[in-house]
């Protein structure tokens, strides 16, 4: 087949992705071929504009019904076909992603307590280092995880003491890190950016340290490796603290945490030359009373959806199943068609954040979000 001339300048291939014929540039990935029709494929490494740096092992798909590949490192052909559910290929990222989560806490993620928990003491005794972060129900690596279904077969973490600091807003807990190389990729990549880090083997920590622990070794090839600064700290190494790499982390190992951190982060969400990220599709639920009755009622998030996927409210609130009934009687009742909701106990934080998101990828806020208020206030002391 020859490929065909779509505008000035840009040259398209025709490829079949599960069955839907596509016509995607030239030189793209099966990754990015995918990401175009709309059918997601797990992936932690790649980012959308960034080139892989790790390999995650999760984005197996089997092509021109002969070989699993990882789409992300394959290019498109004419002609070429490509099947994201074939078992085989699913059965590889399971396999991958469950030698990722060995190196990253997920007790949290498969906890019968988690909805509502309140993240202090632990009801089956396990230690915090092996439970889930700040971060959780938030991070990527937990929707990956949850869409391949690796969670309840997953081994245990074994805590890997490499330590976290603190750089003006920016927290990096290396316990958390799984060597993605997504950060590198970004501080690298983007003109923003000030090409601050580097990905070095946790062995090499773990010698440094002296006093490592005993017998540890990465479960997975990620695991192998951690991202640090090129010199002592960020600002050594050249780092401009433009956020891209707090913005494209899926694992909590880099976050800017407090109220403070996070207003900072919005408006760094706002300068960002990065595009959105790629996640897992949301298992959206029927907005109705019978729905709304098995919310739990403890502190979090939840977002309503038009007929269209159009998102027309987003609330924070300390009782979610309240929150969803008041909503079940207002002005969007009718139109509201779905919803999904997340147990958070920093519950306007989050809303924040997802507000933030929401005016950077649309432009507005959504219609029942009608004032701003101070989420977008400067930060007087950013650097």
């Amino acid at each position: 087949m020859t490929p065909e001339q779509s505008g000035v300048g840009a040259v398209t291939v025709t490829v079949v992705v599960d069955g839907r014929d596509l016509q995607v540039p030239a030189g793209a990935s099966v990754l990015d071929a995918c990401d175009l029709a709309g059918v997601y494929v797990p992936r932690l490494c790649a980012y959308p504009g960034l080139e892989p740096v790790g390999d995650c092992g999760l984005c197996f798909v089997r092509i021109d019904g002969a070989e699993v590949r990882r789409a992300c490192a394959v290019e498109v052909a004419p002609g070429m076909r490509v099947d994201t559910q074939d078992e085989e290929a699913r059965g590889f990222r399971t396999g991958s992603m469950k030698a990722v989560l060995g190196d990253h806490p997920h007790v949290c993620l498969v906890c019968p307590q988690r909805d509502g928990c309140s993240r202090d003491d632990c009801m089956y005794g396990n230690p915090p280092e092996t439970r889930c972060c700040s971060e959780f129900g938030r991070c990527e690596i937990a929707k990956v995880a949850a869409y391949v279904g690796a969670l309840a077969e997953a081994p245990g973490y074994q805590y890997r003491e490499l330590g976290a600091t603190r750089d003006h807003n920016i927290r990096r807990d290396l316990d958390l890190c799984i060597g993605c190389g997504r950060c590198v990729a970004a501080c690298d990549t983007l003109e923003e950016a000030g090409s601050a880090l580097r990905l070095v083997e946790t062995k090499t920590l773990v010698a440094a340290a002296g006093d490592g622990p005993g017998g540890w070794a990465p479960r997975s090839y990620l695991g192998r490796h951690v991202a640090v600064p090129k010199a002592v700290d960020l600002r050594a190494s050249g780092c401009t603290f433009c956020g891209a790499c707090v913005l494209v982390c899926p694992t909590g190992a880099l976050t800017a945490p407090g109220p403070k951190g996070a207003t900072w982060l919005a408006k760094r969400k706002e300068r960002t030359t990065l595009r959105s990220p790629v996640l897992p599709p949301e298992d959206r639920l029927p907005f109705t009373a019978a729905e709304v009755q098995a919310v739990p009622t403890c502190a979090g998030v939840f977002r309503l959806f038009a007929g269209t996927g159009a998102v027309l409210q987003i609330s924070g609130v300390m009782n979610l199943r309240a929150g969803l009934e008041e909503a079940l009687r207002g002005s969007l009742a009718d139109e509201a068609q779905t919803f999904v909701f997340e147990a958070e106990p920093m519950y306007t934080q989050r809303e924040s954040e997802l507000l933030a998101h929401h005016l950077q990828e649309h432009g507005s806020l959504p219609r029942g979000n009608d004032v701003l208020g101070d989420l977008f206030d400067e930060d007087d002391d950013l650097f």
